[in-house]
């Protein structure tokens, strides 16, 4: 029995319908960290240590020693001390507060200096003309030139200062003072001062200019290894030899020099009315006497001290300079120290600092070479690295490739700036369509109104019209019916005296020449053949340098080439999942490609004048050389038959077929 009652709808939801959540999300992996967050900590606490216990202490030991000599001097000698006093001088307070000032202020600068402008990229360029050229361009050179000579001049300073404090003598303060005793010229300067002073500052611009045709700023990277007695003993004998010959040669040309000045320079300065006004107070006793060998041997004591003060100056800058030059460029341990060594040393060869990733190589280099089970599992635990987007070995073999396709860039324009990008072309202007603008009518836009009869008669004779040209025709006939006796057959005597004088002034020129003097004539032929070797010597490329040039970065090269091919090599039994082996293709290229570059860059070196320079040139070339084959061969030998697996480029087959024949 129906109820007559019709059927409802079910109720609406009064909320929409919602996903339920999870706590499940898709994370991206972070990428590899910067170098600066970690492996560049690392190592500047490494450097910073080398630096306070393995530079600083040691650089101090000629200043102390060389403090010891010049007290014992000037306490009369051995023969006046007792054995007591001598073994006492080198612990006395003065000779520790006098070492102490003179480290502080003449020594430690040139340290802070270099380690301020210390770069690993060295300065490109193929002469000394080249390299002071490019030295100078720059702010920082004039900058350490002021430093060499403040560090040197407080050294000549402290040396006259505490040699009079020391000495207790009045007589010691009047010979090396600044002005001589004399009521009448209170101002004249000391001769014996200008002369020590002028030289400090002479042997130390000397000392720089020699630091810059060495490329100092620039690392220098060494081969091989030595103990500390072995290092040191060579250090020392080393210093002591280029110590002594630059400061005798140095020394002797400017002794030359001011001798020169003294008496040929200054007297013809003082000609000159406002200079010798200016300077006739200070320098006028100058002009009396000459300088001659006889002046000289009369103030033997005088030169033999200040070579003695300029010798141990040198010495002291050239065992710290020698001794930082080696500690920077010595490997840092540096990986045994992190967490995940590969994690590290892999961020650290994203360095901007190519000084910080040419370290990281040499570690990973020893990661990749060690054949220990510890080693192994590292390797295989970078292999198959996830944590990371990019992984660790896609970094890696992207910042190498990278690395190596920049140098190859360098290498095959022989050294040469990259060119300048390309100009962007205009982009078309977008705006409303100009309208065409009214061509601007210059000609009279009225009618010419005709002109009178006598105004066009005054035109016809103003210009060359008919009748004018006319007139001209019958002047020139009327002119050529002339008798000859009317016309002039030549030019008036004034003139034709002139013409005479001129020609044979023009025909005894070359006569006129020849006897007089020039300049070359009045200098020997010895002095003429050398100053142009010296010039030669000066501007001329050397083969040598303009490799170097070319393959700036070539240790760092050879590292790349033996870390790719190593850590490939040990892919084959510790890669789980192949994701080295998609990338054999692109490192035997890049290997293969560098290897050919350097091999067209030895063929052009090989055609050189200089056969020395060639040899050298060709050295700097087959290292990287070397490396590459050595680095391609390890895979060819390595993986054998399964190269056949991949694709390579025409040029790169033929070329890595041979390796295969061979090997």
């Amino acid at each position: 029995m129906s109820t007559g009652t019709t059927p409802t709808s079910p109720p609406r939801l009064t909320q929409p319908v919602r996903a339920i959540t999870s706590t499940l999300s898709a994370r991206t992996a972070p990428p590899v960290p910067p170098a600066s967050q970690t492996y560049e900590p690392l190592a500047r606490a490494v450097l910073r240590r080398r630096l306070l216990y393995d530079i600083l202490p040691p650089s101090a030991l000629p200043v102390w020693v060389s403090t010891v000599l010049w007290k014992t001097w000037s306490s009369g000698g051995v023969s006046s001390l007792s054995i007591p006093n001598t073994m006492a001088m080198p612990f006395l307070p003065s000779t520790l507060l006098v070492t102490a000032l003179v480290w502080a202020f003449g020594v430690l600068p040139i340290i802070v200096l270099r380690k301020s402008h210390l770069t690993a990229v060295p300065t490109p360029s193929s002469s000394p003309s080249q390299r002071f050229k490019v030295a100078f361009s720059k702010p920082s050179t004039v900058r350490a030139l002021s430093v060499y000579i403040l560090a040197g001049s407080f050294i000549s300073t402290s040396h006259i200062i505490f040699g009079c404090i020391l000495e207790g003598n009045p007589r010691s303060s009047d010979y090396l003072g600044v002005f001589v005793k004399s009521r009448k010229h209170p101002y004249y300067l000391n001769g014996r001062f200008v002369f020590l002073f002028m030289a400090q500052v002479i042997i130390t611009i000397g000392f720089h200019l020699r630091n810059i045709l060495l490329d100092r700023v620039a690392v220098r990277r060494t081969r091989g290894e030595m103990d500390i007695m072995t290092s040191l003993f060579r250090r020392v004998l080393s210093v002591s030899g280029t110590t002594f010959a630059f400061t005798t040669a140095t020394f002797v040309v400017y002794t030359l020099a001011f001798g020169l000045v003294r008496a040929v320079a200054l007297p013809i300065l003082f000609q000159v009315p406002l200079v010798s006004r200016l300077f006739r107070p200070f320098l006028g006793h100058f002009l009396r006497g000459r300088w001659s060998l006889v002046y000289l041997w009369r103030n033997r004591e005088l030169v033999w001290h200040t070579f003695l003060l300029a010798l141990t100056t040198i010495e002291g800058w050239e065992f710290a300079e020698s001794l930082f030059d080696d500690k920077v460029q010595e490997p840092l341990a540096v990986a045994t120290h992190a967490a995940d060594p590969f994690l590290t040393l892999i961020s650290g060869i994203t360095s901007s600092d190519p000084y910080y990733a040419h370290f990281s190589y040499i570690e990973l280099r020893t990661l990749a070479e060690d054949d220990s089970a510890a080693a192994s599992t590292r390797r295989t635990t970078m292999f198959g690295d996830q944590k990371h987007n990019p992984t660790l070995w896609a970094t890696l073999v992207r910042t190498a490739l990278l690395t190596l396709g920049k140098d190859y860039q360098v290498l095959l324009r022989r050294g040469a700036p990259p060119p300048p990008p390309a100009a962007p072309k205009p982009k078309p202007k977008s705006g409303d369509p100009v309208a065409p603008a009214t061509p601007f009518i210059r000609k009279p836009v009225f009618k010419n109104t005709p002109s009178s009869p006598l105004h066009s008669v005054v035109e016809s004779l103003a210009a060359d019209g008919a009748v004018t040209q006319a007139l001209e025709h019958s002047l020139d006939s009327t002119v050529a019916h002339l008798p000859d006796l009317f016309k002039s057959t030549g030019p008036p005597a004034p003139v034709a005296a002139v013409q005479k004088t001129v020609a044979t002034v023009k025909a005894a020129r070359p006569t006129l020449l020849e006897k007089i003097p020039t300049p070359s004539g009045l200098i020997p032929q010895r002095m003429q053949a050398a100053t142009k070797e010296v010039a030669q010597w000066w501007s001329r490329p050397r083969a040598s340098r303009l490799a170097e040039s070319v393959v700036p970065n070539r240790e760092t090269d050879i590292l790349i080439a033996e870390v790719l091919s190593r850590l490939v090599c040990a892919s084959l039994t510790e890669d789980r999942y192949g994701v080295v082996q998609r990338d054999i293709p692109r490192i035997l290229e890049a290997l293969l490609a560098f290897l050919t570059a350097l091999e067209e860059a030895q063929r052009e070196i090989a055609v050189s004048d200089d056969a020395e320079e060639a040899a050298r040139a060709i050295d700097v070339y087959g290292r990287p050389a070397d490396a590459m084959k050595e680095a391609v061969v390890r895979i060819v030998q390595t993986f054998g038959p399964r190269l056949s697996a991949f694709r390579f480029p025409h040029r790169i087959a033929q070329k890595l077929q041979g390796f295969a024949d061979y090997y």
